[in-house]
């Protein structure tokens, strides 16, 4: 389904930002009574058997549901599976009644088996529902409202258990799922196929998914051997949770309030740390850190022997697997075109993950058999099973970029450069996007065929080479040679704008690209995450751009709290507007701008200074080309943003007497400053301005002091060339 059939809109995106909660809050719930209610009708030792009995269920039913998957889509069946599921854990309630060891299980069967399928079907339909570019926010709002929601199930968990009963959590967990079942029914409907008089092509299948990405093989034997070891670690840990803590309510209470503080501090990982790593350290390295993290933490857990200890371990566990693992997982399906990813993926979410969960209970039976009660052995064995995945995983990032360019060369995958942080896949994706524009073909079949036959063009590999040499020389020789049918490079040439030595040769390369990436360059200036050198140095790159697209984004950006963005967002701003007519922009809304700058301004009114230094050259980037450096640099962006409503000539005046040391040219431009500005601009603005109470005069008339104004234009001047030649004199 394209993203032009399904175009997100703001009910979808607050339902499924609701769905998102109610399900991690069933999932985090889901574990707290899964393992108390199990634990509280078993010993300990039962726990190998139904990991294993659950491990297999997942497996069968994950295959199944990927062939579903590939003829059917996963929109009707997900939302008809959270159904089903809500009616299968009312039925699990009731048979807590009768029969509480075969509800236990019954129960633990479901929220392993059925609780991971349900997770991977609602993201198949949100990945399915919006376009690659609306998902990069969409995505980010709904997890974390997910992560919300998982925090509200642990602690709804803990409630419920100590005021009602742990049976009667089973009840919330029912009508959790039926609620999303309801909300993704009515909110995400199926695509509508056209009718095609050709014949579909066969269905992908698992063997054609793995032959054509070879290295899925090795993110499965991660998935593998990492769950193997998690499931090693996680019975020694719920194995002495109960000899801690005892069985019944206390044991879920103790669960739910674990599985909450996990899920906060996931949150928080997600938010400060995930992007910042996989930036700069990669995607192999990301996917490295949780079996790193069962390695070392299970091999520490088997040296310093106790149960705080432990969970602590199994914590580490649990938020390296939710946040760094799961955001380098998902990016490593970037190489995946979409019909084997609907083939393969829910295979590897759970099919895999739960098979090793199987090989985890059996490794567990077979050492307490050998070893009965020796939790040491069990976590040394689980360390091993880290260390394997880890050597696996090292391996991962060569395979993935090898997968990847030949999918973009291929044109199997689109993948928009904005959504990517790992530089090695970035920086594989602008070369293999460097395909050689077909020479004009007859007809479409003739233009289609061309265009999948088209070759790498080697000047346009060679110079994103040269560009990404770290060598100034070749970086600028080769920014130089770029023209505006090179704008594929332009990612390149913005990560450029940060390096002091090459910034002006990759600006006047970007320049007469501009108007082709006024997008990327706005987003670029937006986004707070993105390097501070790169967002002060955007806005003259846009101030080549006449459109309404620029003036927005540079306007928006008067808002960011960094100083020098501001400031060069005002100046191209003005220099936009004073030179193009057409573009416009309402006078309450610069006002308001106005407004904003002065009450940030009023706390720290000596304290801005510009980090980049101005060519004397450029004097379109001062307000003033007599003063040129010699400015305040608050009252030039001030005046910068006056000069947007004001006339631009008075402005000027005004700022200019303001920098002398002539009291009456000083009075002359604070009355007219009062007259011309609207009393909740002059409320902020004047008490910046006055040097001392005697300065303000009578209010007049702004007509006639504006007459005066002008007229005191030659006195402003005269005074700037005497203070300039004493300068001099002095030198």
């Amino acid at each position: 389904m394209s993203s032009a059939d399904r175009a997100p809109h703001g009910r979808q995106v607050r339902i499924a930002m609701a769905i998102s909660g109610l399900m991690m809050a069933h999932h985090v719930a889901g574990k707290a009574t899964r393992d108390a209610i199990f634990l509280s009708q078993f010993k300990s030792a039962a726990l190998p058997t139904i990991m294993a009995a659950a491990a297999i269920a997942a497996v069968v039913i994950s295959v199944l549901r990927s062939r579903t998957l590939v003829r059917a889509g996963p929109f009707r069946i997900t939302a008809v599976s959270f159904a089903a599921s809500g009616v299968l854990q009312c039925a699990e309630w009731a048979l807590l009644r009768y029969s509480p060891r075969v509800a236990a299980c019954a129960i633990y069967l479901h929220v392993v088996a059925f609780g991971a399928i349900l997770l991977s079907g609602f993201w198949s339909v949100m990945n399915e529902s919006f376009d690659p570019r609306s998902a990069k926010t969409i995505f980010g709002r709904i997890s974390g409202l997910g992560t919300l929601g998982g925090l509200c199930g642990g602690v709804l968990a803990e409630r419920v258990a100590a005021l009602v009963s742990p049976s009667a959590v089973v009840v919330v967990l029912a009508i959790l799922h039926m609620m999303c079942a309801c909300l993704l029914w009515r909110a995400f409907p199926p695509a509508v196929t056209p009718h095609r008089a050709s014949p579909s092509p066969p269905a992908t299948t698992l063997l054609d998914a793995v032959h054509r990405y070879p290295f899925l093989l090795t993110l499965a034997g991660v998935v593998l051997v990492s769950s193997v070891g998690t499931a090693l670690l996680d019975f020694a840990f719920k194995a002495q949770a109960v000899q801690t803590i005892g069985r019944g309510a206390p044991l879920l209470r103790f669960f739910g309030l674990y599985y909450t503080a996990t899920s906060m501090l996931t949150f928080l990982l997600q938010t400060f740390v995930v992007r910042f790593f996989v930036r700069h350290a990669g995607l192999s390295a990301a996917a490295s850190t949780l079996p790193g993290t069962i390695a070392l933490g299970s091999l520490a857990a088997a040296v310093l022997p106790g149960f705080k200890f432990l969970s602590g371990v199994r914590a580490g566990e649990l938020l390296v697997r939710s946040s760094l693992f799961r955001s380098a997982y998902e990016m490593f399906f970037t190489a995946v075109a979409p019909a084997e990813k609907r083939a393969v993926k829910s295979v590897l979410d759970v099919g895999i993950d739960r098979m090793g969960d199987a090989v985890g209970a059996g490794g567990v039976g077979l050492v307490l058999l050998l070893s009965p009660g020796r939790y040491g052995a069990i976590l040394v064995a689980a360390a091993g099973c880290g260390a394997v995945a880890l050597l696996l995983a090292m391996r991962l990032q060569r395979g993935h970029l090898r997968a990847l360019e030949k999918s973009l060369v291929n044109r199997a995958v689109e993948v928009d450069p904005s959504l990517v942080d790992d530089p090695a896949t970035r920086s594989v994706m602008l070369r293999s996007a460097l395909i050689m524009r077909p020479a004009e073909a007859q007809g479409s079949q003739a233009s289609t065929a061309s265009l999948r036959s088209s070759v790498i063009t080697d000047t346009l590999i060679s110079s994103a080479a040269d560009l990404l040499s770290g060598e100034s020389p070749r970086v600028i020789r080769t920014a130089g040679k770029l023209d505006p049918a090179n704008w594929e490079l332009a990612p390149l040439l913005i990560d450029l704008l940060a390096w002091d030595e090459v910034m002006p040769a990759a600006r006047r390369a970007l320049e007469p690209m501009a108007p082709k990436i006024t997008g990327m360059l706005v987003d670029v200036l937006l986004d707070p995450g993105r390097d501070f050198a790169i967002r002060r140095r955007v806005p003259r790159v846009l101030a080549c751009v006449p459109s309404m697209r620029s003036v927005e984004g540079l306007f928006a950006a008067l808002e960011d709290q960094r100083f020098e963005v501001r400031f060069y967002s005002g100046r191209a701003l003005y220099l936009l507007l004073s030179e193009h007519v057409e573009l416009k922009v309402a006078g309450e809304r610069v006002w308001a701008a106005i407004n904003h700058e002065l009450s940030l301004q009023r706390s720290v009114w000596d304290s801005r200074q510009l980090l980049d230094s101005r060519d004397s050259k450029e004097k379109q980037w001062y307000f003033d080309d007599q003063l040129l450096g010699r400015a305040n640099h608050n009252l030039e962006h001030l005046f910068t943003l006056l000069a947007l409503l004001l006339p631009a000539d008075a402005v000027r005046v005004a700022f200019r007497a303001l920098h002398t040391d002539d009291r009456q040219l000083k009075g002359t431009a604070f009355e007219y400053l009062e007259s011309a500005t609207p009393a909740p601009t002059r409320q902020l603005l004047m008490p910046l301005l006055e040097a001392d109470a005697q300065s303000r005069l009578r209010p007049r008339a702004a007509d006639g002091v504006l007459a005066d104004l002008l007229a005191s234009g030659a006195r402003v001047n005269q005074t700037l060339n005497l203070d300039t030649r004493a300068v001099e004199a002095r030198r």
